[in-house]
């Protein structure tokens, strides 16, 4: 069994809708219903339940096609622990997610239950014919099986399958070491925090540079996330010819994924972590 953690597909968390801006519509109304016009499609957010704690949000495109549907529970501002909950923090998946070929045929059907994937997973070919069948409980995949277009069943590949670092680790922490080691001195630059954007094709398109720092100049700052970007951009290739990351792959298709790679000290020694997002 394979483990599912939240944000585990990529399509399924690349709506058009931002997290942010439902949240704002959640604070500033009691309406049963809101619609959005925007460019290139329209939302429709319905509120129910005895305390309006229930929400689905419909995405339809401009020739009014449903594209996209999911659910949400709203959390209670504090919980039975004492935490307390931002307006953000309270939205979580809940209930049913389908999303629409462009045709409008059905492509994917699934179910979350408190933020977790719960129940049927159906992936389906724009004829109607079942693509992938699986079982989720609490976010752990059960059971699983795929399908040729002729109905014939097949290997199944995970769903989504992040980007990979193709390198060894020990030639990556030694190169960082190598140029960072000066920089990182653990006393005024505490940590560096890079966003890399890698394409389809496993290229790095844009680096982020974030640096944790005390008593730096804002210019100094500056100029070490400049350091830091020309350091992963000119990375060697730890395998001749070929390009250092393996690119996220959806339902079988390369996609543009994210990577961030945290550089730090711990207990002296400088280290880093890879951790990837959709």
């Amino acid at each position: 069994m394979k483990i599912v953690y939240v944000l585990l597909l990529a399509f399924l968390a690349s709506w058009p809708v931002k997290a942010s801006e439902l949240a704002d519509t959640l604070r500033t109304t009691s309406k049963p219903a809101i619609r959005h016009a925007f460019a290139e499609y329209d939302e429709e957010i319905l509120y129910y339940g005895k305390r309006n704690d229930y929400y689905s949000v419909r995405i339809y495109k401009k020739d009014g096609t449903l594209f996209r549907l999911d659910s949400y529970s709203l959390l209670p501002k504090t919980l039975p622990n004492g935490l307390s909950l931002d307006s953000l923090s309270r939205i979580i998946h809940h209930g049913p997610t389908k999303i629409m070929y462009p045709s409008g045929q059905l492509y994917l059907s699934c179910e979350y239950k408190q933020n977790l994937l719960h129940g049927p997973f159906m992936v389906f070919y724009e004829d109607g014919s079942i693509k992938r069948r699986e079982f989720y409980r609490s976010g752990r995949l059960t059971k699983s099986q795929c399908f040729t277009t002729e109905g014939v069943q097949q290997k199944c590949e995970p769903y989504y399958q992040a980007a990979k670092f193709l390198g060894k680790p020990q030639d990556l922490q030694t190169y960082l070491k190598k140029q960072l080691g000066t920089v990182l001195d653990g006393d005024r630059v505490r940590n560096l925090t890079a966003t890399l954007t890698i394409n389809e094709i496993g290229q790095i398109i844009r680096v982020n540079v974030d640096v944790r720092a005390f008593s730096l100049a804002p210019q100094q700052v500056t100029a070490i996330q400049a350091y830091m970007q020309q350091t992963i951009r000119n990375m060697p290739e730890w395998t001749p010819e070929k390009l250092n990351w393996q690119p996220a792959v959806n339902d079988g298709r390369p996609i543009a994924s994210t990577c961030v790679l945290s550089v730090f000290r711990f207990q002296g020694d400088m280290q880093f972590r890879l951790s990837y997002q959709m």
